[in-house]
């Protein structure tokens, strides 16, 4: 887990990115202007909308310089007086890859944000943020001896629609980034982190922690569905794997871990090839790894204990040692799962 402590931001520019595919063009900024006002409004957006479990660094085929974000990141780094132009470089790379044409424009902004505490280090910080869709907020006002409410449109703390965090350190190896994206792959193609960012992630214990959960929810629906009478022995395993996976800090075997998942001489034939498939498409598991209570917050892992009974039910396990009984009626030619409780 990360310790952080924001620090003041003090200057941004705004520019207005349009989608290229639709020619809507940008518009570039000419100035940075003073941000010092707006140190509660950036602390309270960037509580209410990034979680710092997860962090990205830039990424390249060849080497960093080759990734037009992370040069133009860099280069402001290496002087903040360079903001203006740097940003604008940035605007219109973002519009080079603005070509899904589910893309809204929005405004681009780029902040400085001075003295971030990062684990104990002191750091300045980069704060893009690209905004698609405004709240409506009504102000009121006070003239000649009247009070008058007007509706306006702006940007709010508890909504972010593209952002990220570049933090200035481990710059050689692409930055520490925090990200949000909201959108889908079916809404714009990721393009904000894909496209425009080029960033990796970067893999933590609580990935291991997550994905091992994961692979655990993966290996029930698999054998599940080839072998519906094995998924209740699985599923009551699996809660006691993601009850482990809770103890923070507590370090795990892999390979032992997996193999508790071999009910029988049957399933443990699987598991190999399951793994394989599973981390040919998420990355290696290690062999040794540290828990994240974190992780096993997410919903994703609360998967590993649920049972899917045909098509029309699903059962969620939330004690390894329930009483439940599984069989099959040869009178009525269907599976079965009593439940027993008191």
């Amino acid at each position: 887990m990360v310790n952080l402590k924001l620090g003041v931001p003090t200057i941004a520019t705004v520019q207005k990115v349009g989608n290229k595919l639709k020619e809507e063009g940008v518009a570039f900024s000419s100035k940075a202007d003073d941000m010092s006002f707006a140190s509660e409004f950036i602390s309270t957006l960037v509580k209410n909308t990034f979680k710092f479990d997860i962090f990205c660094q830039f990424d390249s085929i060849e080497s960093l310089d080759m990734n037009p974000s992370y040069r133009f990141v860099h280069k402001i780094f290496d002087d903040k007086d360079d903001i203006v132009k740097q940003s604008n470089n940035l605007a219109r790379h973002l519009y080079d890859q603005s070509i899904h044409p589910n893309i809204a424009n929005g405004e681009f902004y780029v902040i400085y944000i001075d003295g971030c505490i990062l684990n104990n280090e002191t750091v300045d910080a980069l704060m893009l943020l690209k905004t698609e869709a405004k709240d409506s907020f009504l102000t009121v006002s006070y003239e000649n001896g009247e009070y008058s409410i007007k509706p306006q449109l702006g940007l709010s703390t508890k909504h972010l629609d593209k952002g990220c965090l570049i933090f200035n350190t481990k710059s050689e190896e692409g930055y520490l980034i925090s990200i949000v994206e909201t959108s889908t792959i079916r809404q714009d193609g990721r393009y904000w982190s894909n496209n425009f960012l080029y960033v990796k992630d970067i893999i933590t214990d609580f990935q291991y922690t997550e994905n091992i959960a994961n692979f655990c929810s993966f290996i029930v629906q698999k054998v599940s569905k080839e072998h519906p009478e094995k998924s209740l022995k699985l599923a009551k395993v699996s809660r006691r794997i993601t009850q482990m996976l809770q103890d923070d800090g507590a370090e795990i075997n892999t390979n032992e871990l997996i193999s508790s998942l071999a009910i029988d001489d049957e399933v443990a034939s699987l598991l190999p090839e399951c793994r394989k498939e599973y981390e040919d498409r998420t990355g290696k598991i290690p062999e040794i790894f540290k828990c994240t209570q974190n992780a096993t917050k997410r919903k994703a892992i609360t998967k590993a204990n649920i049972i899917k009974i045909g098509t029309d039910f699903e059962l969620k396990v939330l004690d390894a040692s329930a009483f439940i009984e599984q069989g099959y009626d040869d009178e009525k030619k269907k599976n079965f799962i009593k439940l027993y409780y008191g």
